[in-house]
């Protein structure tokens, strides 16, 4: 009886014992949960900055303000290269004379005088131009009468052959109605030399041929014991001029030019230009211009000598 009643508490103790032993094995639901981990930044060892030892004060350096640098031109489009640059240099004058009184008279005149200057060549543009009236009356007649008209014009075109030789060509026509010489043209070419060539002096001489043909008005002129309407004659020519600058604001020009005849009795011609002017501001000049002119076949009652001095204002060109 009393192993039977210590039966059951035997049982008992084994059941604990055995729990004990084994967990019980109940079903439960897992979650895995993301685990950070913190990084770390890799150590770095200090750097130690030694200072370093004081230089010596340097020398002084000038400061130079930097220049705007010039604008680039494209690559594809080489600029233009010019050899020489020319440039205009002269003057056109004006003046106008007026009278009254027992006899009334006006007189106008205009001048130019201008060159295209490059180093190896140069050319030439001249001109002028006068005309003179009278009035008069006699017993209530009003007479009014051309008593000069004459005109000039001209160019020539220089050309260095060396520094100090060159070749020219030269073209003029004129007219004077005191002469009856209704028209001349003289067609000139011929060699010369620089004597003397800088920016305030220039000197040149030179030496050539020259054709003329003379037209003149109604019966014609005498020329050789007939009177003549038509006239063609070769020349030779000798000439010198010069220009001179001085102190900037005046300047003296002068050109003369003899045209004796190539074969004996066609008679002799010279001309004489020569020009003062004085600056008065960057565009007007006070000008004073001698013109003289000789024809040894001026046919009478025309001079064969005829003299003009000229007064007036020029306007300055180019320079």
């Amino acid at each position: 009886m009393k192993q039977a009643f210590l039966l059951p508490w035997l049982l008992a103790g084994s059941v604990a014992l055995s729990q004990q032993a084994t967990p019980a094995s109940t079903e439960t639901e897992t979650v895995t949960e993301p685990v950070t981990v913190p990084l770390r930044a890799p150590e770095v060892a200090p750097v130690v900055v030694e200072p370093a030892p004081a230089a010596e004060p340097a020398a002084e350096v000038p400061v130079t303000t930097p220049q705007p640098a010039a604008p680039a031109q494209a690559a594809s489009v080489p600029p233009l290269q010019l050899e020489t640059a020319g440039r205009w240099a002269g003057d056109f004058g004006a003046g106008l004379t007026l009278s009254s009184g027992n006899t009334d008279g006006q007189a106008l005149n205009l001048t130019l005088d201008t060159t295209y200057t490059r180093p190896e060549d140069k050319l030439s543009l001249f001109g002028n131009y006068l005309e003179s009236r009278a009035r008069t009356e006699t017993d209530g007649v009003v007479t009014t009468s051309i008593t000069a008209r004459r005109w000039r014009a001209g160019t020539r075109y220089d050309r260095d052959i060396t520094e100090q030789e060159f070749g020219f060509v030269g073209l003029e026509f004129s007219h004077d109605r005191v002469r009856d010489l209704d028209l001349r043209s003289v067609i000139s070419t011929g060699l010369g030399r620089h004597i003397y060539k800088d920016a305030e002096l220039s000197w040149d001489v030179y030496a050539g041929l020259s054709w003329r043909e003379d037209y003149y008005r109604g019966e014609g002129v005498e020329i050789d014991g007939a009177l003549r309407k038509h006239y063609t004659t070769t020349e030779t020519l000798f000439g010198q001029e010069s220009a001179h600058q001085f102190r900037g604001s005046t300047r003296f020009t002068q050109k003369f030019v003899l045209y004796p005849g190539l074969l004996k009795g066609q008679g002799v011609r010279a001309t004489l230009d020569a020009g003062l002017l004085v600056d008065i501001n960057e565009t007007l000049s006070l000008s004073v211009k001698l013109q003289s002119r000789y024809d040894s076949q001026s046919p009478p009652p025309a001079e064969k000598y005829d003299l003009s001095l000229i007064t007036g204002l020029s306007v300055k060109i180019g320079r």
